[in-house]
């Protein structure tokens, strides 16, 4: 599975205005934190082992980064960590590929872009989601209830506030 970089077309922003690329974002890496990539108890095997080769940051949140029981699938790329909570599913995802790019220099392009948030959170289809970039690297958190209409974890965007605000970095290599 893949998060894929996709954009909206608004009105009539004509379709000959995408190209159709694919590749890899550059990272900015942040400066070493020796605390951080290197934790006084090691980390789960489940955890070390599969991001041992991912090239880029590496986030999750402090509270669950010894989770003996989460689920982690990772690439050069890319990676998910899927934690599973009383009721619900918590998902972390990081990629640095991007599908598409639209030439900035487009006058119909500029009409329809406006500045991201730092972090948004959105809520669509019983699944909260807090999306943001950092280092360049597109992130994901989302939560899935199993009772998506009455648990609060998906109806309000508090529990993945705290979860975003704990984002620890845990390994990752240039």
């Amino acid at each position: 599975m893949r998060i894929l970089l996709t954009l909206s077309l608004v009105g009539s922003l004509s379709l000959s205005a995408l190209y159709a690329e694919s590749g890899v974002l550059d990272i900015q890496w942040p400066k070493p934190n020796t605390k951080t990539l290197k934790p006084a108890i090691p980390y789960p095997d489940a955890l070390k082992k599969g991001i041992e080769n991912t090239k880029l940051p590496v986030y999750i949140p402090s509270a669950y980064a010894y989770d003996k029981q989460m689920i982690v699938v990772a690439e050069e790329n890319f990676y998910t960590i899927n934690f599973i909570l009383d009721g619900a599913m918590l998902v972390i995802t990081g990629d640095k590929t991007y599908q598409e790019s639209v030439p900035v220099d487009n006058a119909e392009f500029k009409a329809i872009m406006k500045a991201s948030p730092a972090v948004e959170f959105i809520l669509a289809e019983g699944i909260m989601s807090a999306n943001f970039n950092r280092h360049g690297v597109n992130y994901s958190l989302s939560v899935m209830c199993d009772n998506p209409k009455e648990d609060a974890r998906c109806t309000q965007n508090d529990f993945l506030k705290k979860i975003y605000n704990s984002l620890i970095m845990v390994g990752g290599r240039p």
